[in-house]
This record gives C-alpha cells, structure tokens and sequence, in this order.
C-alpha cells in the first residue's frame, strides 16, 4: 500500500501551527510549527534530519520554495511567499500532516512566539511590545526581565506604578471640555499636527465628539475633542453632547478649557487642568496654563503637564520591575 507522504503518523494535536503575519498579501509568510516539529516538517518537506539553527531552502509540500529555520527544538518557521492562497493552501497541508492549526496567534504563548527570548517574561514583554501604543514603552519592556530576575519583593507601590505603566501600551483618554468655539479644535489639530477636527469660527462647529490619537512627549493618548456643552436643537449633536458626558466618566484627565472672552464649564466633575486657550488673544490669570495654537506657546508645558500627570518621569525612571499587560504572573516567581 503506498503511503502520502503528508499522511500523520505522529499523535494528533502534538505540533501546532499558525501564521504568525497578517493575513493580508505580503512578500513573505511566517507559519510557526510548536511541539513535535520534525515529523511535519519531513512530510511538509521530505527532509528527515533537522537541527537547531539549520537554516533551509525547501520544497513546501510541493506548493511553494521557502526558507525553513529551526529556532529551538520545539519550533520551526515556515517562510514562504505571501499570497493569500499559498499560506492558506500550506497551513491545509500542514494540518493534513498531523499538525493542529491555531486560528489566532493570540493562542500561541509568547515563549511559543518568540523562542529567542532568554526567559518567559522577555518573551512576553516581545509579544507585547507589538501592541504597544507608545515608544516610551519600548526601552521598558525591554528592561524586565533583569529586573524581574533581581525582585525579591512586590508592594502596593509596585501595582499603582504598573497600573500608570500600563497606559504606554493602551492609549489613556484625555477628555477636553469647555465653551463652543473657543479653539479645542484647532488645539487638537495643531497636537496631531494634522486636521482631526474641524476648526472655523461658528459655534458648535464640533457637532460631534472627535477623537484622534496623539503622541505627547513619547505617550500616545486617545485625546477626545467633545463638542460645546450647551443645549441644542439639532439632534446628532445633542446626541454627541450626551455621549461625551459619558466620557467625562471615564477619562483618565479630565482637561477643562476657556478663552478670555468664555467661563469655566460647570461640572459634577473637577477637571485635572484648567487650560486657557487662545491666549495669543489675552490671559486667564485663573488657569493652571495657557497655550495659542496660533503662536504655538505653551505647548510644550503642554505636552510635558498632560505625560507627567498620566505616568509621571518617577515611574518612567523606576528601576523597580513592571507588572505589564501580558505577563502572566507565573511568568516570575516574584510576579
């Protein structure tokens, strides 16, 4: 009886498989094997004797020629090229060969992932480097896994400071309230260095809440340019004014804004900063800073006010170790 050379022969369910790029067209595709690599790569290749660090050209099951590596003894790379339809057609054959497909890299354990780390918590502060919103966060992440290895204890100060770390890797919300047409449009527009918002000189211009994401001083926030908070009759933005009450809830700085010819919006909330805009127009000697997108001053205080107050250069120089979104707690024994 003649045999397929993709027939499985090992257990099922003891090597799994995954595209570890986007499922978009690309140049290259990576197919990550785990487990019990070398029977499937022998059947996806034909080739029986495999070591780590060996560095391939092969026939893929006779569908494409890629590189093939083999990082650790557990894992193996499949590269071959990018289409749709040829990654598609390999993980088929792979699974075909005894290899169990994993739908989602998030199934995958950073280790899994990234078998060149040196230890569990390097592998997941790789993995979670990729979904880091703010460069701040790299140079961190990549600092935890000696400072883990050096912990020998944990406090209350260790989790407030890694709950305030935690927002370099998802953007805070910085919600900025204040009068119809005083410039928090044109502020926003100016911080993104980009038009986010529209700005021109009508009241409620800002019918609906804009959101954009800006990096501040290396911390990309999630900064939220409600409309005016008045009454009004036309119904999207009465809709728009509601819903930004709800953001006021949840922010993480609550920024309130005016100009010198406006007042301070009245709230159940106490703003984190009073920011007077448009001071290139005159000064609100009650604000805690004024700023002009127009001439540009005070935004740098700006910038510096809004990093410091969500993760303050405390946190940022701390060489104590952070519990970062990812690690799994068993990821150190200190964790």
């Amino acid at each position: 009886m003649t045999t397929s050379p993709l027939e499985p022969t090992g257990t099922a369910g003891s090597c799994r498989i995954a595209a570890m790029t986007p499922p978009a067209p690309g140049g290259v595709s990576i197919l990550q094997l785990s487990g019990d690599v070398i029977p499937i790569l022998e059947r996806l290749t034909g080739r029986s004797q495999w070591t780590v660090g060996d560095l391939r050209l092969c026939d893929l099951a006779g569908i494409d020629r890629g590189l093939v590596s083999m990082p650790a003894p557990d894992i193996a790379q499949l590269m071959p090229h990018g289409g749709t339809r040829i990654r598609q057609r390999l993980l088929d054959a792979a699974e075909t060969a005894g290899a169990c497909q994993d739908r989602t890299v998030s199934a995958i354990s950073p280790a899994e992932l990234y078998p060149e780390a040196r230890d569990d918590v390097e592998a997941a502060a790789l993995k979670t480097m990729t979904r880091a919103a703010s460069p701040l966060a790299i140079d961190l992440l990549l600092q935890q896994s000696e400072r883990w290895a050096e912990c020998t204890d944990w406090n209350e100060e260790d989790t407030e400071r890694s709950q305030r770390l935690a927002r370099l890797i998802d953007p805070p919300d910085v919600v900025v309230i204040g009068p119809a047409n005083i410039g928090k449009s044109s502020l926003l527009n100016t911080l993104a260095g980009r038009d986010v918002a529209i700005a021109i000189d009508q009241a409620g211009t800002t019918r609906d809440h804009v959101s954009g994401l800006v990096e501040l001083g290396g911390l990309v926030v999630r900064w939220h340019d409600t409309p005016g908070q008045r009454t009004s009759d036309d119904t999207i933005e009465q809709e728009a004014i509601e819903q930004a009450a709800g953001l006021i809830q949840q922010a993480d700085m609550l920024i309130s804004t005016r100009d010198p010819g406006t007042s301070w919006h009245e709230g159940a909330h106490d703003p984190d900063l009073k920011l007077s805009l448009r001071c290139d127009l005159g000064l609100c000697r009650d604000a805690d800073l004024c700023v002009s997108s127009v001439t540009g001053e005070g935004l740098i205080e700006l910038v510096e006010c809004v990093r410091e107050h969500l993760v303050p250069m405390a946190d940022l120089g701390s060489t104590r170790p952070w519990r970062f979104p990812g690690l799994d707690t068993s990821d150190s024994n200190n964790a």
